[in-house]
């Protein structure tokens, strides 16, 4: 597909491998502007075969980076292998969690109401004069409502406790569905509520919750698999801690960080 200075190659078996290695939405970018890709694939050839013509890779600071890199790698190599690959989460396991957190899956009363908002209490008494005459709550609310929600019928949407003014909320929790309020005050100006639906607590199903169990449990698992390991690690070696000079240090950090008057 490539080749520079006689000496490297880039195969198109290659090409498509780095390719694969990406996150999906920068494949898809990728494949549109292959030519830009590989491109970017030489320069970076170029500046390695450089960045070894200078020896830069003797640097003692390198060499640090290097090591450093090593060790992070086996390390997560590791931890892959012995925590991430090892944690199983059956559908059991699943099922009776579910069934022992009930109360962390369900959901509360939930409301959804409609208002028409005023500047005074006169208009509000006007608004509930027109309702009583038959005047549709959501044509009224178009026409008279000063809050942004009158393009929608002031139609609030879906409400649980502590999302609303107080005054609004204790009154729609006293209403029933397809029941219109009196005048409510708020530092908003003058409301009208109407309640449109109401749903009791429920607990949502289990097809709705079962991927976040699921993560849940694999995190436990492997929180409890990597602390086996590094106990395990921690008995069959030889730690020795000075922790009077541990202290010392400590004691030293934080005097240097206390600011002098």
């Amino acid at each position: 597909m490539a080749r520079i200075n006689q000496d490297e190659t880039i195969t198109l078996v290659d090409f498509n491998e780095r390719i694969s290695k990406l996150p999906t939405q920068f494949q898809e970018i990728i494949n549109k502007n292959k030519k830009e890709f590989l491109d970017e694939l030489i320069v970076d050839y170029l500046l390695y075969r450089e960045a070894l013509a200078r020896k830069l890779d003797e640097d003692i600071e390198v060499k640090k980076l290097f090591n450093e890199a090593r060790r992070k790698i086996l390390m997560a190599r590791l931890l892959k292998e012995e925590v991430e690959d090892s944690v199983v989460v059956s559908d059991e396991d699943v099922l009776q969690y579910y069934k022992a957190n009930q109360g962390e899956f369900t959901m509360p009363t939930t409301l959804r109401a409609s208002h028409i908002l005023v500047k005074s209490e006169e208009d509000a008494k006007d608004i509930l004069v027109e309702l009583s005459n038959g005047r549709n709550f959501e044509d009224l609310a178009r026409a008279r409502s000063l809050d942004p929600t009158a393009e929608i019928g002031g139609d609030i949407g879906y409400f649980t406790r502590n999302q609303l003014v107080p005054e609004v909320e204790e009154t729609c929790f006293n209403m029933e569905p397809g029941e219109i309020s009196g005048v409510i005050k708020t530092k908003f100006g003058y409301h009208v509520l109407k309640l449109t639906e109401k749903n009791p607590p429920r607990v949502k199903e289990l097809t709705d919750v079962r991927d976040s169990i699921e993560q849940s449990l694999k995190r436990l698992k492997q929180k409890i698999l990597f602390n086996e390991l590094v106990e395990n690690l921690k008995e069959k070696s030889k730690i020795a801690i000075n922790h009077n000079l541990l202290k010392t240090i400590s004691s030293e950090e934080g005097s240097q960080e206390q600011p002098e008057f």
